[in-house]
């Protein structure tokens, strides 16, 4: 009697390891198939980005709208509600949104907020004043840049 219930114990014990086998392959199928599709997603996400990624930037004024190239710009500076985009061919278009919407369409290339009122291209840098918390850019614009971002600033460079 008892070599019958040990029978029926180890009997028992391989029909569940049998079933914890089966289900362990399937959630390891599962998980492969979750990792493909999240893989698939993050591709879908990064190629949505690249395309966000324009470098063509729509400049709305009051009489006309420009079309400008990102890397064309040298700053932009902020003049009460409008903004001031210094351009590198010397122009200047003065837009009719505030400073903050350009941080934000902007904040995607190599762009850098300096004060409260200047967003420089970093791509337009000659000099870095220490010294002075000065930088000179193309153009000739020489802008202070503010204590409190000082450090943020040197930290992207």
């Amino acid at each position: 009697m008892i070599k019958v219930k040990e029978h029926t114990k180890e009997t028992l014990l391989k029909a569940k390891l049998k079933q914890l086998e089966s289900r362990l392959l399937q959630s390891q199928k599962e998980l492969r198939q979750e990792a493909e599709y999240n893989n698939h997603l993050a591709a879908i996400i990064e190629e949505n980005n690249a395309s966000k990624k324009s470098s063509t930037l729509t400049i709305k004024s009051a009489t006309k709208i420009e079309f400008i190239q990102v890397d064309d710009i040298i700053c932009c500076q902020a003049d009460e509600g409008y903004t001031d985009v210094q351009l590198t061919d010397g122009r200047t278009v003065t837009s009719t949104k505030p400073l903050t919407v350009f941080e934000n369409v902007l904040e995607q290339h190599s762009f850098f907020k300096i004060s409260k009122s200047h967003i420089i291209n970093t791509n337009h840098i000659i000099t870095f004043h220490k010294d002075r918390n000065q930088i000179l850019l193309k153009g000739e614009l020489l802008l202070d840049i503010s204590r409190r971002r000082r450090v943020e600033f040197l930290k992207s460079l």
